[in-house]
């Protein structure tokens, strides 16, 4: 045996084996990426493995029997002669051996693949198996308005409202929210049964309103949407004063008749009104859609600025619209957060918001959830903020945004499970909505699990979800995972030429360019943009349009051009400093900034203080990317070596850089031909 283990040695034989193995380890994590992304069948993966295995005793075997030699192929040793026995004898053996180990890796593949040993995923929403569906599960879908006036809609759509938050505030049952409920606009063409499938619920609520001077006519319905059967009736006509008690009757009515438990708390509940005047409440409820949809606005904004308009007409009428104060409160820590309002004086109005709502009522678990927003967004106090959802999380319990709240949180904790357990609850109240449906695959994503973050996607379409923008992060999801640029191309070009949602797709047309070296494209992709600011991955940090001139200019050569737009970035980025000295994502990216501008040591000072300020252990969602910094300023400033290590780190924990955009983006072409860097990108 011995002789035959150094005869082994002497024809590569182990040398084989091992680049095998890497090689084929290589291909399997290649294609259990990319094939889910194109929806390839569980087969396709399942046959290249047992080929790959297969193919193990045949290296060795050819390993053993020749050898390459000035670029030919020869035999290493002739079998005849008195030793022809012998090798024969050991040839069967080496195939052996290698036919056992493939036996044992394809058994144990087999055995820890997810198809037979499934991996957590998130609880299926949309088309829902009925035998899944919760018996005490509902959607209020939105009443018919039988009055004449637009003004009159807007109260029918309060009515269905103020029904939907009764009975979203008993824990016994399952409650669809609002934005999820809305596309059902119109009762005549509505399909109950692919509705409540849609939705993952066993009953709908349809219902009219008829306004009439100073009387109303409330009519509801309570109907298995599994069967169509009518379960329960009842038409409501008295005085407009008396709407709010229909309303509460007509809950109190569905709880019975689904047999829902209800708490003491939870009977006071129902009693509850949040404003005693119609057009008041009218206003917190755009009000209130605006904020929880702001990261599918155009001009986020514009349109936090206008809830804030809205919410305090809201509590100009009613001072003590505690839910108006509430929601304030989260619209101006939103503008503060995200840097379209980072003054002092915004961070201090979401402050008296909320602290006028909590003086208003103690007790009120909104006010809990926007004070922890406000710990969250404007002092990064995450513990604090968690105590604030821990008091309002046994009152919210079908409240979705409680739980994108909730889940924003433990993901800047490191909490990667709870946060996306509170993200997919998020989605399983709320299939239809965008923002939720947007974080759980972002959460996702940043765990790198792409085919579920597709299948996310999937699933929210089969539940009714469908926009533009929707195929294009599809595509940016299989791009992260493979660098596969025709694809991500294919889906911006089917898309609305317009569409720049927060500016984010502009940055995407921009890379696509400057991988073809096409300098024109990009610069025509930046032009078509109305745009002066843009997100990237992450949907919480700007990059001023003179980033992006620098960025093109930078891969096109144009050094003087370069010069002019990076210093134009650094005096943006600096006024920004202003507001929040030493915020860890600015500085970052000032020191890039200052990388391409050549003050190598600057950039590295700017870049390292931003690490300290945001280690892992601080935040795990912001650090990654503050980190990835520094590995762009040792790229740029030729610290090839520091770089890759950063990137190694940065590829071993959750994180939006990938593989795909390290093998494609201009941004990491100073590494590319490195031997580490080759080898890191293609693990």
């Amino acid at each position: 045996m011995k002789s035959f283990s150094q005869e082994l040695k002497n024809r590569r034989v182990y040398r084989t084996a091992i680049g095998y193995a890497v090689a084929a380890s290589a291909v399997v994590q290649l294609a259990g990426t990319v094939l889910p992304a194109f929806h390839a069948a569980d087969w396709i993966q399942q046959v290249l493995v047992v080929l790959l295995a297969l193919g193990f005793p045949v290296a060795l075997v050819f390993a053993w029997v020749f050898e390459v030699q000035g670029g030919a192929i020869t035999r290493t040793r002739a079998l005849g002669g008195s030793r022809s026995l012998a090798n024969r004898r050991r040839l069967w053996m080496l195939a052996t051996v290698g036919l056992a180990v493939a036996a044992i890796v394809s058994a144990g593949y087999w055995f820890w693949h997810p198809w037979t040993k499934t991996a957590p995923r998130p609880t299926n929403f949309g088309l829902a198996n009925p035998a899944d569906v919760p018996e005490k599960s509902i959607a209020v879908l939105p009443f018919e308005n039988l009055s004449d006036t637009r003004q009159n809609a807007f109260f029918a759509e309060g009515v269905q409202d103020e029904i939907l938050n009764d009975l979203s505030k008993i824990a016994d049952l399952k409650v669809i929210s609002r934005t999820s409920v809305m596309p059902y606009r119109g009762g005549a063409s509505r399909n109950l049964r692919e509705i409540g499938q849609q939705l993952g619920v066993a009953h709908v609520i349809e219902g009219s309103v008829q306004r009439d001077g100073k009387r109303v006519r409330v009519n509801a319905q309570l109907i298995d949407a599994r069967t169509d059967a009518h379960l329960w009736g009842e038409t409501n006509d008295r005085d407009l004063a008396d709407v709010f008690q229909i309303q509460t009757e007509i809950a109190r009515a569905i709880v019975a008749q689904l047999q829902a438990k209800l708490s003491p708390q939870e009977k006071a509940g129902l009693a509850e009104r949040p404003t005693p005047d119609l057009a008041t409440n009218d206003l917190y409820l755009r009000a209130k859609d605006i904020v929880n949809s702001y990261l599918n606005a155009e001009d986020p904004r514009e349109s936090l600025l206008q809830a804030v308009r809205l919410l305090r007409e809201a509590t100009t009428r009613d001072p003590d619209f505690v839910l108006a104060y509430s929601y304030e409160s989260r619209a101006h820590a939103l503008l503060y957060f995200l840097n379209l309002d980072a003054t002092p004086a915004r961070r201090l109005f979401a402050r008296a918001a909320v602290d006028t709502a909590l003086r208003l009522r103690p007790d009120s678990a909104e006010a809990h959830v926007a004070l922890a927003d406000y710990y969250f967004r404007c002092e990064r106090d995450y513990g604090r903020a968690q105590k604030e959802l821990a008091i309002a999380r046994p009152t919210l319990p079908n409240s979705t945004p409680f739980f994108v709240l909730a889940g924003y949180i433990s993901r800047r904790q490191g909490h990667w499970t709870e946060a996306e357990s509170d993200f997919t609850q998020a989605v399983r109240l709320d299939p239809r909505n965008p923002n939720a449906v947007n974080l759980l695959v972002d959460t996702q994503v940043l765990t790198r699990r792409y085919f579920d973050a597709i299948q996310t996607y999937d699933r929210a379409i089969a539940a009714g979800l469908q926009t533009p923008i929707m195929a294009v992060r599809k595509a940016a999801i299989a791009f992260a995972a493979t660098g596969n640029a025709p694809a991500l191309r294919a889906a911006l070009a089917s898309a609305p030429a317009d569409l720049d949602v927060a500016g984010g797709e502009t940055p995407m047309r921009i890379m696509l360019a400057l991988i073809d070296h096409d300098y024109d494209g990009a610069r025509a992709a930046l032009a078509a943009s109305p745009r002066t600011d843009f997100q990237e991955v992450d949907f919480s940090f700007y990059y001023p349009r003179a980033w992006y001139e620098a960025v093109i200019a930078r891969a096109e050569g144009d050094q003087a051009r370069t010069r002019i737009s990076f210093a134009t970035t650094r005096r943006i980025l600096n006024e920004r400093l202003k507001l929040k000295p030493e915020e860890p994502r600015t500085l970052a990216v000032l020191a890039q900034v200052d990388a391409g501008l050549g003050r190598k040591e600057e950039a590295l000072r700017e870049a390292r203080r931003a690490v300290e300020l945001m280690p892992l252990s601080k935040d795990a969602y912001d650090a990654p990317l503050v980190l990835q910094g520094l590995a762009q300023v040792y790229t740029w400033t030729g610290e090839k070596d520091s770089a890759i290590e950063i990137v190694r780190q940065l590829l071993s924990s959750p994180g939006y850089l990938s593989h795909g955009y390290l093998r494609t983006d201009s941004a990491w072409e100073p590494l590319r031909n490195e031997p580490k860097f080759q080898e890191l990108i293609a693990l």
